[in-house]
């Protein structure tokens, strides 16, 4: 199922003593987790980490009577794959028995998981990288109601921007606030950002053609190269989205774009930058960026910050270009 598909199932009294997490966003993994836990009160718990799993002490955990719990919670983080036939029979002990309840978090990104899935029946969602701002939005007010926070939509995309959409950062900063009311204003002096070479400026200097020099020397010692390309990547397609959407409409309309009014500011800043970029432009850029992105994957001998700054050249060249 999807998470839409669990949203609807965690507001049922009927969830299933089994439960199979797992796909492209860890903190999307761990935040339905602990809301799937709520739904099952448990007597005792074991809770078994990556390294840690042993099918015989799950199994007989499972498996044998207790004379201080009736209601038992497994709880397995893993990376790597447990046994198919040893999965089945813990999952078996389950139907078996409404009591038992096990939840399997399984944290791999790069594949889907049909036979996990299989074995798990319906009882399964597989999550996604978000879709948009607007989703990272959604998922970061939930964290904030469980924290009893009260924030503003501005105050949840300063942050969720401040961290590069990276959700499990940005939702680590919301733990500061527990109890709180915060604005944008608070983000902004209390959340230190994962783009410690501040990328906004540099991707603002970048567009408008200024000297980028000592930004993109901070840029390269904070940020990993792929985060890197990701980012180049992420804000240029924001700003076609705008460009192409006004093309086509004849207005702008953020809300309709991107699923939330940014703060005005922002907005008229993402309107300049995007309509001075032409639509040839643009091919360039996610050519050289796709290619960019490809080596920095493929070839294990490329001499990485040397090969960023020379495309990040490419890349002023095409922007320059009229």
């Amino acid at each position: 199922m999807y998470k839409k598909d669990l949203q609807l199932l965690l507001n049922t009294a009927n969830f299933p003593n089994f439960f199979f997490l797992y796909g492209a966003d860890n903190f999307q993994i761990e935040f339905f987790s602990e809301l799937i836990k709520e739904k099952y009160p448990n007597d005792e718990i074991l809770k078994i980490y990556f390294e840690e799993y042993n099918f015989s002490k799950c199994s007989d955990f499972l498996s044998l009577n207790s004379l201080f719990s009736e209601k038992k919670l497994l709880e397995i983080k893993c990376s790597k794959k447990p046994n198919t036939k040893e999965l089945k029979f813990l999952i078996e002990l389950c139907k078996n028995n409404t009591d038992n309840f096990f939840l399997l978090e399984f944290y791999d990104e790069s594949s889907r998981q049909n036979e996990l899935e299989k074995i798990f029946e319906n009882n399964f969602v597989r999550f996604f990288k978000i879709a948009n701002p607007k989703e990272g939005m959604e998922l970061l007010s939930m964290k904030a109601k469980k924290l009893n926070i009260d924030i503003t939509s501005n105050a949840l995309y300063t942050l969720l921007q401040s961290f590069d959409e990276n959700l499990y950062l940005a939702a680590s900063e919301l733990n500061k606030f527990e109890n709180l009311k915060v604005d944008e204003q608070t983000v902004q002096t209390y959340c230190y950002a994962l783009n410690t070479g501040n990328f906004d400026d540099f991707f603002e200097k970048l567009v408008k053609k200024q000297d980028i020099k000592k930004d993109l020397e901070n840029i390269l010692e904070n940020f990993n190269e792929m985060a890197f390309i990701n980012s180049l990547n992420n804000n240029f397609y924001k700003l076609f989205k705008i460009l192409i959407y006004t093309k086509i409409y004849g207005k702008i309309d953020f809300k309709e774009l991107f699923g939330f009014t940014p703060p005005l500011k922002v907005g008229q800043n993402l309107s300049s930058l995007a309509f001075s970029i032409k639509l040839k432009q643009y091919k360039e850029i996610f050519n050289l960026l796709l290619k960019t992105e490809y080596e920095l994957k493929t070839n294990s001998k490329l001499a990485k910050k040397e090969f960023l700054i020379s495309n990040i050249l490419k890349l002023v060249k095409i922007l320059k270009t009229t």
